[in-house]
């Protein structure tokens, strides 16, 4: 099974997935070891060393599967086929523009406090602040910053292990394309869902003094929404293949 450059390449990048997921948890670990003093947890990234062998471990599937899949020609028919050219242009397209969305505003924190004053008139406009996937990577919140890595992650199969699988495998690139779109897309959304579930979105609206009022907002931002269609879109094309598959299985078993 492991002599198949396909294989290889899938494997790359499940594990690629699984080291990241690794590397990013965090767990409860114990910080006192006095008896006699209460118990004191910390969160801690404790599974980190696995995490780098799982990614080791990945460059290695995916160099092998390159230098394997090298000794025979490459697969340039498959370019004639048009459903996997469109696919190949889907995925890297998808991935780009998911790898793009991390550099585009996620989350967007607003707040306006425009005080209005009978004598002075005064307007206050307010600040506006976007927090970029790569700031939530680097802020405080890590729960949230490490989920963002899996997009990182997501628009890396697309960039480079759906290219690579049509390349280097002649045949049964179905199957293992429609994981791969799977998978990327699994990851982006897991990304965004997971932001989306440990951000607070709330609108506040409340009156300062005498004709004062403040509103204050926070919404997802474009880099979010962006994200999320590529993930839509990279789902999509693996349910797309899959039921390919399964129409020209049930055509021959006919």
């Amino acid at each position: 099974m492991f002599k198949k450059p396909g294989v290889l390449v899938c494997s790359s990048a499940f594990l690629l997935v699984l080291g990241t997921y690794l590397a990013t948890m965090e767990v409860p670990v114990r910080i006192t070891y006095d008896p006699a003093a209460a118990e004191q947890y910390d969160l801690m990234r404790a599974y980190l060393p696995f995490g780098f062998a799982l990614w080791i471990l990945a460059l290695l599937f995916l160099i092998y599967g390159i230098a394997l899949g090298m000794r025979k020609p490459l697969a340039i028919t498959q370019f004639r086929k048009p459903f996997c050219m469109i696919s190949l242009i889907v995925a890297v397209t998808l991935g780009f523009l998911a790898f793009a969305s991390t550099f585009l505003p996620w989350v967007i924190a607003e707040r306006t406090e425009p005080f209005i004053e009978t004598r002075e008139g005064t307007f206050n406009v307010g600040q506006h602040h976007a927090l970029t996937g790569v700031s939530l990577m680097t802020g405080t919140n890590n729960m949230v910053g490490d989920v963002v890595s899996l997009a990182f992650v997501g628009a890396i199969m697309g960039i480079l292990h759906i290219p690579l699988l049509t390349l280097l495998e002649r045949e049964k690139t179905g199957a293992m394309s429609s994981f791969l779109f799977l998978l990327s897309g699994i990851c982006i959304i897991g990304s965004v869902a997971l932001v989306y579930a440990h951000r607070i979105w709330w609108i506040d609206l409340r009156v300062d003094g005498a004709l004062g009022f403040s509103v204050m907002f926070e919404s997802p931002g474009v880099g979010f929404l962006i994200a999320t269609s590529c993930a839509i879109g990279l789902i999509a094309s693996g349910l797309i293949t899959i039921i390919k598959l399964a129409r020209q299985h049930m055509r021959g078993v006919g």
